[in-house]
């Protein structure tokens, strides 16, 4: 579950990467709306929003092929996520290495709200949600419709367990945290912040998987009766080695979504519809089968014989097949990044990160993206931290023009000149620095996730022959994990941003925001009313433990400076994020987006690639799929929002059926 305080980001969690994602992550890891630009009163202090949607969107035809006769088949057939082993995977959603892909969760498990490409929540479990007390207690009412695999129903106790166990796991117990839960009554939950939310932004962010309270609650009684820290750690520690297999959670019904694996082979997994799930009659399908096939070539052989009915990999090989066609395609406001760890010597220089940003040619890589992948991405021009379309939207114009412009065409010339201009020189093809130091043996890390590999085998060799000498490393996904969150042992990394909304581009708790910030700063919460916290919170130390990012620098007040002269202000990232995450302006919310804008162009402590794009491909000759249009799906209208899905099958709740006869 994730609120205020306890946003876990993609590089802490691994089953969320992002179980968030940051999302996601992945990332993955937190895909939120947009604060004080909705068409409520932004000052009002009781915010209801229920899953009931407005009646006006009314676009597209209705496909009325699946209302009646019968199924022309009710099975579906899909490739599985390329690394995933079902026999290695571990689906204990307290564990950081799952061998899982984060969304995978949200297939067999419920959350409450899950959020859309475009920031918008999709209501699963909850029915509703109700921010009341001035913004600063947020009521869940869960839907009664929905029931674990054994039959027993989904309530508040199941989300109280739920977060009572990440507190003690993140935080060391619910003590330490600033905000609190409570039961209500049987189906709902209540979340007490230490300060007002956003309603339009916080609406979409409870959307942890609900963990089993009959089958957890031992684990909580162990937290409860540990005596001290080092006890609480040991509970911890046993409980991220503890093993869920898929075939516990089918047997023990430790599941609660619309699918469960019921047969798995070396070949493929087989799900069958859980039948009380309240979806259930959302899909005439019964069953799909997951084809573990690992090998692009084969891959795309499956889909040339018709034996794969939907997919969003190998998209150009889908687009000159005449079995299936483009049924979706929507912009996201994710982009996949390179962040950069300054416990490096060289990449703590501004100078080289610039050097580097210079030396992306963004129109080229989204070229290579197109020809691998089949996805058209729009190319970047500038480094600010937010997508083309959110930049616009909290920046304007007329600002945007002001920063400084990396260009989407590789610069060699101006890398090599703000490399000089900082005392490096090259000799025998690399870079060294100004202290004798040489630019070598830079260790770049990657996921194994296809596109951020397309990245790294472009970008790797690119840097190299520029004199930045640097070894790609393709992890499995558990090593990827520890590295990414236990041992830091990278200097670059490709990883992912959310920024549907500035409060999650710049957020300071992950390093799919800004940076991970909040573990060294102390915020004081104002006592009394509730209210936009405004304070300064003291630090630990100066520096993230994560990345080494400097949490309070210095930088140019007048946008655009090249420098470090001029009239010079202070960076506040958690004291600036709060109050974008808590006011109720949207005047507020530009005022600091544009200095997080500025801070991210000026200092480059990341890199974004380019604005990302989804695309789905299915048999649309036997299966009716979702396109967009809000009257393509007999549920559409209760679940719009779900059309714009960057982070998990549409199969995964029901908005696929087949075809009748």
């Amino acid at each position: 579950m994730v609120n205020d305080n306890h946003v876990t980001g993609g590089d802490t969690d691994g089953n969320r990467v992002t179980r968030r994602q940051w999302l996601a992550l992945g990332g993955g890891a937190a895909l939120t709306g947009l604060a004080g630009c909705s068409g409520d009163n932004p000052n009002e202090t009781d915010v209801t929003m229920s899953s009931k949607p407005d009646e006006t969107d009314t676009t597209g035809e209705t496909d009325t092929e699946q209302s009646g006769g019968s199924p022309v088949t009710t099975t579906l057939n899909m490739r599985a996520p390329v690394s995933w082993q079902p026999s290695k995977s571990n689906v204990n959603p307290f564990t950081d290495t799952k061998n899982t892909e984060y969304w995978m969760d949200y297939m067999w498990s419920e959350s409450p709200v899950y959020p859309n490409a475009r920031g918008e929540p999709i209501y699963w479990l909850a029915d509703e949600i109700n921010l009341k007390g001035g913004g600063c207690e947020v009521h869940i009412k869960l839907s009664e419709d929905y029931t674990w695999w054994d039959g027993t129903p989904v309530t508040a106790k199941d989300v109280h367990t739920t977060q009572l166990i990440s507190d003690y796991k993140n935080y060391m117990g619910p003590d330490q945290t600033e905000d609190s839960w409570e039961v209500v009554d049987k189906y709902t939950v209540k979340n007490v912040l230490p300060g007002p939310a956003n309603p339009s932004l916080k609406k979409s962010q409870y959307y942890s998987v609900v963990a089993k309270h009959d089958y957890f609650k031992s684990w909580l009684e162990k937290y409860e009766d540990a005596s001290n820290e080092s006890a609480v750690k040991q509970v911890t520690k046993n409980l991220q080695e503890h093993r869920i297999t898929l075939n516990d959670l089918t047997e023990k019904g430790l599941g609660c979504g619309l699918w469960k694996p019921t047969q798995l082979s070396p070949t493929k997994a087989v799900h069958e519809k859980y039948q009380d799930h309240p979806r259930a009659d959302w899909t005439n399908l019964e069953t799909f089968n997951w084809h573990l096939i690992s090998e692009k070539q084969k891959a795309i052989q499956a889909l040339k014989t018709g034996k794969l009915d939907m997919g969003d990999k190998t998209v150009t090989q889908a687009q000159s097949n005449d079995r299936v066609s483009i049924f979706n395609r929507f912009g996201t406001s994710s982009i996949v990044k390179l962040a950069m760890n300054w416990n490096n010597e060289h990449l703590a220089r501004r100078p080289v990160r610039r050097a580097i940003a210079y030396l992306l040619d963004h129109d080229e890589l989204v070229k290579i993206i197109k020809t691998t992948q089949g996805l058209k991405y729009k190319s970047r021009s500038t480094v600010n931290g937010l997508s083309s379309k959110q930049a616009q939207k909290w920046g304007g114009k007329s600002f945007q023009n002001k920063l400084i412009g990396y260009g989407r065409k590789s610069q060699p010339e101006k890398a090599k000149k703000v490399l000089q201009d900082a005392g490096y020189s090259k000799k025998g093809g690399v870079w060294v620095g100004p202290n004798g130091s040489k630019v070598n043996d830079l260790t770049y890390l990657t996921p194994p996730w296809n596109i951020y590999e397309t990245i790294g085998n472009y970008l790797s060799p690119k840097l190299d022959k520029f004199g930045f000498k640097n070894k790609l490393i393709i992890p499995s996904s558990s090593g990827f994990w520890k590295r990414w969150t236990d041992t830091h042992d990278f200097d670059m990394v490709n990883w992912f941003s959310n920024t549907s909304h500035p409060g999650n581009a710049f957020a300071t708790n992950s390093v799919a925001g800004l940076g991970k910030y909040n573990e060294v700063a102390t915020v004081k919460q104002p006592k009394g009313k509730c209210k936009v916290n405004r304070t300064t919170p003291e630090l630990s130390q100066p520096r993230s433990k994560k990345l080494n990012h400097p949490i309070r620098p210095k930088f140019p007040k007048k946008v655009g400076t090249m420098g470090t002269g001029g009239e010079q202000q202070t960076l506040y990232p958690v004291k600036w994020n709060d109050i974008i995450t808590q006011t109720q302006s949207a005047d507020e919310v530009k005022k600091y987006a544009k200095k997080f804008m500025w801070y991210m162009n000026w200092q480059v402590p990341h890199i974004g690639f380019y604005d990302e794009t989804r695309a789905y491909w299915g048999n649309t000759d036997k299966f009716n799929f979702p396109t967009g249009k809000v009257d393509d799906h007999p549920n559409a209208k209760e679940t719009k929002s779900e059309h714009f899905t960057n982070a998990m099958e549409f199969l995964s709740k029901g908005h696929i059926s087949a075809k009748t006869k």
